[in-house]
C-alpha cells in the first residue's frame, strides 16, 4: 500500500496533539526530486520543513516508529509556539 499524504498527517496528528493544540500548520508532500515526503510545519511567520524516508513513512504508517518526524515536531514547538513554559513537551 501506497503511503497517502492525508494518511500520514492524520497519523501525525493521532500522535503529537501538540500540532493542534498549539495551531502549527502541518502539510505533507512527496517531492519527486528528493524520492521523500516533505513534511512542514508552520507557526505564524515561522517555518521548517524536513524530509522523511520512504521507509521511515512506511515505519510511521505501520506503528513501529515516527521518530523522525518527532524530533523535528519537538523543535519546531519548544522554538516557536506561543506561551514559553506552555510549549514544554
Amino acid at each position: 500500500m501506497a503511503a497517502q499524504a492525508s494518511d500520514i498527517k492524520n497519523k501525525l496528528n493521532q500522535i503529537y496533539p501538540e500540532i493542534q493544540q498549539y495551531g502549527v500548520g502541518l502539510e505533507v508532500e512527496f517531492d519527486e526530486s528528493k524520492k521523500a515526503w516533505m513534511a512542514t510545519f508552520k507557526k505564524d511567520s515561522h517555518q521548517l520543513s524536513t524530509h522523511l524516508e520512504e521507509q521511515d513513512v512506511d515505519n510511521c504508517l505501520q506503528g513501529k516508529e515516527c521518530y523522525h518526524f518527532g524530533i523535528q515536531l519537538g523543535q519546531f514547538i519548544r522554538n516557536y509556539c506561543e506561551g514559553g513554559e506552555a510549549c514544554r513537551l
